[in-house]
């Protein structure tokens, strides 16, 4: 009842409404390069998503790659960043490249009408990129300035630690180049690199917006047509088993640090398996969202934490089930021991409860269908799937499963895989830091 009223009560939710049925071509063109091509006509915008897998054995590797990804969107006429951004801007579009061990992402938007000229450019970069002298030193002194910025963030670093104590030297570790590997990197070193890595073969393009489907099919087939190779997109190697499960967390001193970083990682499920609706769930229930039991416990009720969450990642033939937050020093061991109790709680004596169950159900549909619903979060959730290699509506899929999970299974997946003794923890902060509570 709310305060001051008569002693009306509001009415119940009405149950959703299914979305309406998406108009999609998923195709692959002759060069090897699958497009999805989504109509989602809220706005006169296009959003585009390229993928190109982009995995390497060497830390040279990683260096080259961070090179090729600054430097690549700005064009092949040697016009420069400046003249890119401009003509993007004339038909409001942008264009920005990432990469990762694990593959290159370029995402974009643009006014649905510019979208010949986004795709224009985007394909002179693709095929022209000459990788001049002057801009590539260029984007060397803006990436090293980033990965000097990027190790100072108390984050970055958790995740970093986490990932060399699970994986030892394994190219996953390497999300971040050294910036001695950067300063050593030549242009023939980027440029043989985009000749024999940067193919279309086993990419993948997303356009999602006021479009017709079949229409941006044909054009990108004709205006992508020029990026061509015999070659295939090679993706990262699989991911081993995570090391140093059940041991105590791993400290890494910082100095200068005022807050403690944790960071804990299991074996999860990849998302084609059929056991990974119940996990999502199970994992929800645990520390997907704020009514999740880890955020209510030491967040909460503890006040041991600031900020708290679960999620299994997607990776190359593998998924790892991931829990961080961070802290003040004087907390940190007993948020690590607390976490861990959690872990043991849910998959033993207190597994998830039917309430609980169905609250993690609403919350996960509901943040998909209100993802969704946006052009953006629609080019997102299609991303991963397809560049993975599996259906576009493999979303709805998923939604379908999640509603029809029995609790059993989900509660069986906490069992499984939620145990405690599965996971390797890292705790940063500063130097000799003391749990005083």
């Amino acid at each position: 009842m709310n305060p001051g009223s008569t002693g009306a009560m509001l009415p119940p939710l009405a149950p959703p409404r299914p979305a309406p049925p998406l108009e999609v071509v998923d195709t692959v063109l002759p060069t090897g390069l699958r497009v999805v091509a989504a109509r989602r006509a809220t706005a006169p915008v296009v959003q585009l998503r390229l993928g190109v897998p982009f995995g390497g054995s060497t830390a040279r590797h990683t260096a080259a790659a961070e090179l090729l990804a600054c430097t690549l969107l700005t064009g092949g006429a040697g016009g420069g960043r400046t003249a890119v951004d401009d003509e993007l801007a004339a038909v409001g579009g942008s264009l920005k490249a990432v990469v990762g061990p694990e593959e290159l992402r370029i995402t974009g938007q643009v006014l649905a009408e510019g979208l010949p000229r986004l795709l224009a450019v985007l394909a002179d970069c693709l095929t022209g990129a000459g990788y001049e002298p002057a801009t590539l030193e260029a984007e060397r002194e803006r990436l090293l300035h980033r990965i000097r910025l990027t190790e100072s963030m108390p984050a970055r670093t958790a995740r970093a630690a986490l990932l060399r104590r699970c994986f030892g030297d394994h190219p996953a570790t390497r999300e971040t180049p050294t910036t001695d590997r950067v300063a050593a990197v030549d242009r023939d070193e980027v440029a043989e690199l985009h000749r024999t890595r940067l193919v279309p073969r086993g990419s993948a393009l997303i356009l999602v917006g006021d479009v017709h489907p079949t229409r941006v099919v044909e054009e990108s087939a004709i205006t992508l047509g020029g990026w061509s190779a015999r070659l295939r997109a090679v993706g990262m190697a699989p991911l081993p088993a995570p090391a140093h499960r059940g041991e105590p967390a791993q400290a890494v001193p910082v100095a200068g640090s005022r807050q403690c970083e944790a960071r804990l990682a299991a074996p999860s499920l990849v998302r084609t398996d059929p056991g990974y609706p119940a996990l999502v769930l199970a994992d929800q229930v645990f520390g997907g969202y704020f009514s999740s039991r880890l955020v209510q416990r030491l967040r909460e009720r503890e006040g041991r934490i600031y900020t708290g969450q679960s999620v299994i990642e997607q990776r190359t033939g593998s998924a790892l089930g991931t829990v961080q937050f961070a802290s003040a020093p004087r907390h940190a061991t007993a948020a690590v021991d607390g976490t861990l109790a959690e872990l043991a709680a849910i998959s033993g004596d207190r597994p998830p409860t039917a309430e609980e169950i169905a609250a993690a159900r609403g919350y996960a549909l509901g943040i998909q269908a209100l993802v969704r619903s946006t052009q953006k979060g629609l080019a997102d959730s299609l991303y991963g799937p397809v560049l993975a290699g599996l259906p576009a509506d493999w979303a709805d899929r998923i939604a379908d499963r999640l509603r029809a999970v029995p609790d059993d299974e989900v509660r069986a997946a906490a069992v499984a895989h939620l145990r405690p003794e599965a996971y390797t923890a890292v705790l940063l902060g500063p130097p000799a830091q003391a749990d005083t509570d």
